[in-house]
């Protein structure tokens, strides 16, 4: 075992891998270590270079092959279901565009988010930084794994049927872009996650200092040099808030229309599967209805997880605010008294919210909005396809 563990990848290494589908992708607009995870020092035409024009005229490319052959990739027994794919394809290739056109437009923000992390980077603990790779990679690669295993699956049960087969094929290429779209701006939200994790520690140690300090005689030399180092301390600490909350606004403007337009066609798919789930069960009577139930696995798991990292990121922020007040303080510490008030104050105005342009907020409550127009969506599809009869599928 001792001597296997040295041949497998690192943390680092697998994290550089992902980072290489994520430039291959086109989210990194501009030159970038995708080892050392660090901005290259590039003049602007180089930069205008690393703009995802390949990526584009790709996808545009895509677009054109599917709608030179929409008649045999759209083609189903009932028009509705007809309907039905082209927009699910249609939301999702949209999103695509969307993407990529903002990519553009938000690198200089996107640019600035990894300036801001590499300015944190000296005050943050190696510890936390391995963890924090260690935790991602392990997310990273589990749902590539899964969403792998389903696609797969999926694709055997299509390649009895050319057609079939074929409409799948372009939804997962899709699929793919738009999944590690999602797992780009986890990385993000778990980055900033351990920046707060690092604050929220830096308070609970001044806590402790400050019980330290009011145990030294009053006006003693220890006992004014401890203050002072603990008001330096604290407005350090809430300097960091400010600056994290510029990083989380920064984030928010870099992901924010793409991650509309991502979680739109989230949406759009789910609803599509669901109505085709719907049709399998009633009109078709078909009896492997499970088959149809593992489409809607891979973009469920993915709005969890990177929904679940957005509110464990909020947690930390919303500690915050307890941290802070758990500072004791004697009768006449006016100083570190308004020092701790004005922090406070400015941790309840400049509240870390990861939002979609301020569109919504990213975290559970997204779950609500989903399930409300999925609803919505399936009593107006069913609505249309009442008058479908079995014996009428069975004789087309």
């Amino acid at each position: 075992m001792n001597l296997v563990l040295p041949l497998l990848p690192s943390g680092q290494q697998l994290l550089f891998v992902a980072f290489l589908m994520f430039k291959f992708f086109g989210f990194l607009p501009f030159p970038f270590d995708c080892y050392t995870l660090a901005l290259k020092p590039s003049s602007t035409v180089k930069t205008l270079l690393h703009l995802p024009i390949p990526q584009t005229f790709s996808f545009l490319t895509l677009h054109w092959v599917i709608l030179s052959n929409r008649g045999i990739i759209f083609y189903s027994v009932l028009a509705i279901l007809n309907l039905n794919d082209i927009i699910k394809y249609g939301s999702l290739m949209m999103a695509i565009f969307v993407i990529l056109l903002d990519i553009g437009l938000q690198r200089k923000s996107q640019q600035l988010v990894w300036e801001k992390l590499s300015q944190a980077e000296g005050t943050t603990r190696k510890t936390c930084v391995k963890r924090f790779v260690r935790r991602y990679v392990l997310k990273f690669y589990g749902y590539l794994a899964f969403s792998t295993c389903i696609d797969a699956q999926i694709l055997y049960l299509a390649s009895d049927s050319p057609p079939e087969l074929t409409y799948w094929l372009v939804i997962f290429a899709i699929h793919t872009f738009l999944r590690l779209r999602h797992l780009f701006h986890m990385f993000f939200i778990d980055m900033l996650k351990v920046q707060l994790q690092q604050l929220h520690h830096g308070l609970v140690e001044i806590r402790d200092y400050i019980h330290e300090l009011h145990a030294q005689p009053r006006n003693s030399v220890p006992h004014r040099k401890m203050f002072q180092r603990a008001v330096d301390r604290l407005l350090e600490l809430k300097r960091s808030y400010g600056e994290l909350w510029d990083l989380c606004d920064c984030i928010n403007r870099t992901f924010g229309w793409s991650q509309i337009c991502n979680f739109t066609c989230n949406f759009v798919q789910l609803s599509c599967d669901l109505y085709w789930l719907y049709v399998t069960v009633k009109v078709f009577k078909i009896a492997g209805w499970q088959e149809m139930m593992i489409t809607l696995l891979p973009t469920s798991s993915i709005i969890v997880l990177l929904l679940s990292s957005a509110e464990s990121c909020q947690r930390v922020a919303s500690s915050l605010q307890s941290a802070l007040l758990d500072i004791p303080l004697e009768n006449d510490s006016t100083t570190l008294r308004k020092i701790i008030y004005r922090f406070g104050l400015q941790i309840a105005q400049q509240q870390m919210r990861l939002t979609a342009h301020g569109l919504f907020e990213i975290n559970y409550s997204l779950l609500k909005m989903f399930g409300t127009g999925i609803i919505t969506y399936m009593i107006i599809f069913i609505t249309f396809s009442k008058e479908i009869k079995v014996q009428d599928s069975e004789e087309i």
